[in-house]
């Protein structure tokens, strides 16, 4: 059975879709079946992982028309034999006039159903959600397992990450009770930066043990996935470095 894990925040810039398309990357590498699915209309998760920069190729083949036709199946992109992805692009921001018109406001499990004719051909489905508390993030919440909480180390990003647990809770409580948090991602801007350092020490202290002990430090290395991606990367393997210790310890944690 596969595990499902959104990976989210509501705020842009956090370093979430660098972060999918990596955990993606290195659990097809470990040799599972992964699915990315990319629920932000600005792709950039279909970017990273295809190395295709105009995510209107996809067309016709995204998650949008997964939604829409109720079945998955027909639109899954294989980038390799280990990794599938159902692309994102704009069209994704017009579904809630279809959940409200054609499904009447009951538009929760919509992507869990599309997912039902593939679902278990995947060990792992990743999805990338949007930066914001909008219908894409509840349906993708209420499909997942696990939700991995993104958290960059300033001020904004603690000013949203309350709202964000408040959702989880209320998706837990509403629609999908076997909804559990794997883990407070905390990235840093800047290590050297005082106010970093402050919100990095402020969430551990409030989240104890939902933060997990690794840290990601914006690399330089990291900082150029976006303009090169993980699959044809040169330095792939310098970013797997970064990520290591967070990667071993989702593992270790059973996800």
């Amino acid at each position: 059975m596969s595990k499902v894990i959104s990976v989210g925040i509501q705020k842009g810039g956090v370093g979430k879709s660098t972060t999918s398309s990596i955990l993606a990357y290195h659990l097809a590498q470990q040799g599972y079946k992964v699915l990315g699915i990319d629920m932000d209309g600005q792709g950039n998760f279909t970017q990273l992982l295809t190395g295709e920069d105009d995510i209107y190729t996809f067309e016709d083949s995204t998650v949008y028309d997964a939604i829409v036709s109720e079945d998955a199946s027909p639109y899954i992109l294989k980038i390799d034999d280990n990794l599938h992805l159902l692309a994102g692009d704009e069209n994704v921001n017009t579904l809630a006039q279809h959940f409200y018109l054609k499904l009447k406001g009951q538009y929760h499990h919509v992507l869990n159903k599309a997912l039902e004719s593939v679902k278990d051909q995947y060990d792992y489905i990743i999805i990338d959600n949007p930066p914001a508390l909008g219908e894409l993030s509840v349906i993708s919440l209420t499909t997942s397992d696990f939700v991995l909480i993104m958290f960059e180390t300033s001020k904004f990003c603690y000013n949203s990450l309350k709202s964000y647990m408040q959702t989880i809770e209320v998706v837990k409580e509403k629609v999908n009770p076997k909804l559990k948090i794997a883990g407070i991602l905390r990235s840093m801007i800047d290590g050297r930066r005082a106010d970093n350092k402050y919100y990095s020490n402020l969430v551990k202290e409030e989240f104890g043990d939902l933060c997990f002990n690794a840290i990601i430090k914006r690399t330089a290395v990291v900082g150029r996935v976006p303009a090169l991606g993980l699959t044809d990367n040169p330095e792939a393997k310098e970013v797997m470095k970064t990520y290591k210790e967070f990667l071993k310890e989702l593992n270790e944690n059973g996800i």
